[in-house]
């Protein structure tokens, strides 16, 4: 039993390949896996941790975001949140940022709603993955 298991979480893992073509030739592809993690109960938190990238700045024009006091993290991660006090209270461990970050990084995405964690990590996982456990583990003692 994995210790996600131990903690009631059920995992689906389901596996994305994805490619660019030009005029027929393969230029690029990627594989991703989509975790996707159902908490025994609710968490306070709805927030999304994505890439910071060209357009989340201009994004950031309009519309205020979260910044958490870390600078590394601030510049990486754009979060997106309905709940800011209860993101920022899961933000405070700086293992939890590291592991957003790690996962984000990486070209993935965190999407946390009520009891459910979407997670898109770089590969092709088909176990656990540390860092989204990490996170989930903090989701469930906040």
């Amino acid at each position: 039993m994995t210790s996600l298991e131990n903690l009631g979480v059920s995992t689906k893992h389901r596996h994305v390949t994805s490619s660019t073509s030009i005029n027929g030739i393969e230029v690029s592809a990627k594989e991703t896996t989509e975790l996707t993690l159902t908490l025994p109960r609710p968490t306070a938190v709805k927030a999304t941790f994505a890439r910071e990238g060209l357009g989340r700045k201009v994004l950031k024009l309009f519309k205020k975001e979260l910044q958490t006091g870390d600078p590394a993290f601030d510049d990486a991660i754009y979060i997106a949140t309905e709940t800011a006090e209860a993101t920022r209270a899961l933000l405070a461990d700086e293992r939890v940022r590291a592991a957003i970050a790690a996962t984000v990084i990486a070209g993935g995405r965190i999407d946390i709603a009520d009891a459910t964690v979407t997670a898109e990590v770089a590969g092709r996982v088909d176990g656990a993955d540390a860092h989204v456990e990490r996170v989930v583990a903090a989701l469930l003692s906040v």
